[in-house]
């Protein structure tokens, strides 16, 4: 007779189809073992046990003494639950393969787009309030384009290529996106020190969009105190807004190379404690995050000198 201990039960146990109760129960060499868990999202188990076979991935049989311990390790139904859709939007062009974009309630930072055998899926970095799915065929394919308003205020834009399977050509999200004859007007608010706007221009170019050109737009045009212009000169390099970059320094620094001055910095250290005209600079390695500190010299309301004077 082997003499079963059960090991917190969620559920009925059966053994060759008596109830017994939660602790232990008695059972012959062989036997059959039932179990029906309370929670119904869980299997059941049915296990006919012999001497030789105490081994599942279900249930766990622990030796205890000549006697067991019994674990019940129930696997949960597989869902079939349908995903709620909160935006479906389906292109039917004549003579032309037909497209499917869908927005699902329970992963709202994706976009799907299919056909009847191909998928591909986009990703947002927050829920679409809207969206806007259009197609044009051309001649090797169909390009399709989606224009989403997000519910944190930006836009995201993506063009597909289509033939036998989708190609992404652009994924972009910015603040403001404008379509022209000849190509996107894309605009990034970077709530800098300037309150700038980074403008850019980009153009389809066969089987990608590339970017054209950039500037920078400035709508903070009065005159700052001497210690906000470290962070101005810092944040153009950053940018690449070479323009303004120039406009932050003395006649004698502006033929210097600022890249060979601070290096490739991955930003400006704010986290440490101010002091006026020293700046930690963050910097990445193989070995992680580090700072450099740079000092400035600023009169007359331009960068006199630049010094490193910590690593």
């Amino acid at each position: 007779m082997t003499k079963l201990y059960f090991d917190n039960p969620q559920g009925i146990i059966l053994i060759d189809g008596v109830k017994c109760n939660d602790t232990v129960a008695y059972a012959n060499g062989n036997f059959c073992l039932q179990y029906t868990p309370f929670d119904d999202s869980y299997l059941p188990i049915l296990l006919a046990v012999n001497g030789k076979c105490k081994l599942r991935d279900d249930v766990i049989f622990i030796r205890h003494g000549k006697d067991f311990i019994v674990r019940f390790c129930p696997r949960k139904k597989a869902c079939t639950k349908q995903s709620q859709v909160y935006i479906q939007k389906v292109l039917e062009p004549k003579g032309a393969t037909a497209h499917c974009l869908t927005c699902h309630t329970d992963d709202v930072c994706k976009i799907s787009v299919e056909t009847q055998n191909e998928l591909i899926t986009l990703i947002t970095p927050c829920k679409v309030s809207d969206v806007k799915f259009s197609c044009i065929s051309i001649s090797n394919g169909q390009l399709l384009s989606i224009f989403a308003d997000l519910e944190n205020g930006k836009k995201y834009m993506s063009v597909l290529h289509y033939k036998d399977d989708y190609t992404l050509l652009l994924d972009i999200c910015c603040d403001e996106i404008l379509a022209e004859e000849d190509g996107l007007r894309v605009c990034d608010y970077l709530r800098d020190t300037l309150n700038r706007k980074c403008v850019r221009k980009l153009s389809f170019c066969g089987d990608c969009f590339a970017e054209q050109s950039r500037h920078f737009e400035n709508y903070c045009n009065h005159s700052y105190i001497d210690e906000i212009l470290p962070y101005a000169l810092l944040e153009s390099v950053c940018y690449g807004d070479d323009d303004c970059a120039k406009g932050c320094l003395c006649s004698s620094l502006r033929g210097c190379h600022l890249k060979e001055i601070f290096g490739d910095f991955v930003g400006i250290c704010d986290c440490l404690e101010y002091t006026p005209f020293e700046i930690p600079l963050l910097y990445s390695d193989c070995d992680g995050l580090y700072t450099k500190t740079f000092k400035f010299d600023v009169s007359s309301g331009k960068i006199q000198k630049i010094k490193l004077t910590q690593i």
